[in-house]
């Protein structure tokens, strides 16, 4: 294969666009996404601790 032959590698370096416009579906704070996390986490701990005694197991 000849030097002019070679071709070059893609710019760009990985880099992403993003572009301004949204996609179509349910939109989500932060905000919502750590207290639902936080509340999951709280129910578990919850359900770790009394959750024999009133299940019965």
């Amino acid at each position: 294969m000849r030097r002019q032959d070679e071709r070059m590698p893609a710019t760009g370096a990985g880099l992403i666009r993003y572009f301004k416009e949204e996609g179509h579906g349910i939109k989500i704070s932060p905000k919502s996404v750590l207290i639902f996390t936080f509340a999951i986490i709280i129910f578990e701990i919850f359900l770790r601790i009394y959750g024999s005694a009133l299940l019965g197991f």
